[in-house]
């Protein structure tokens, strides 16, 4: 096995890492909102949970306001209280045909909580690294008739693609870091 193969695997394994972090990050809100805020919203609709996106239009109605419009208005009381058990910390104010949400500009404390669970799930993604650079480094090891020096070549390069995507993972939270933290 070559290390062009093992790096395919690598980068592999290391860009599922960064696209599970960014996804994680589109839930942290921060002042203006992003409507990823809603993907884990369900709503029970025709006797079983759905996707919120699959039972209503969302919009932006500003930078702070965001309008559900149900594609059925007959179920814009349990798309109402799907939104409310979502703990989305907001009160959707439901009309006849839609459902208005404004979400509060965030406080100094929570855009502080916000960085914190940033911090967190970028704890956690270094350590989904870590992982791939593990199951990276079995397979070569596990490999028969390879010199000593060819496994150390491995290792160095290993240690250099590792170091490459945490510096990555950590510019990725920087930028999210004063994302949460600017007004």
């Amino acid at each position: 096995m070559e290390w062009n193969q093992l790096q395919k695997i690598f980068d592999e394994g290391a860009s599922k890492v960064i696209n599970w972090l960014n996804n994680e990050y589109a839930t942290l809100r921060s002042g203006r909102v992003n409507l990823n805020i809603f993907d884990r919203v369900k709503v029970l609709a025709y006797g079983e949970e759905m996707p919120l996106n699959q039972v209503a239009n969302l919009q932006l109605a500003s930078a702070t306001q965001v309008i559900v419009k149900p594609y059925d208005r007959s179920q814009i009381k349990d798309i109402a209280k799907g939104i409310s058990e979502a703990n989305l910390n907001v009160n959707p104010q439901v009309s006849a045909d839609s459902i208005r949400i404004i979400f509060p500009a965030p406080t100094e404390e929570s855009r502080k909580i916000n960085v914190k669970r940033a911090k967190e799930m970028l704890e956690e993604a270094k350590a989904k690294i870590r992982n791939v650079r593990k199951d990276v480094q079995g397979k070569y090891k596990n490999l028969k008739d390879v010199s000593e020096d060819l496994i150390r070549y491995f290792e160095d390069e290993l240690n250099k693609i590792t170091k490459k995507y945490n510096n990555t993972l950590e510019g990725i939270y920087s930028s999210k870091e004063k994302e949460l933290m600017s007004m």
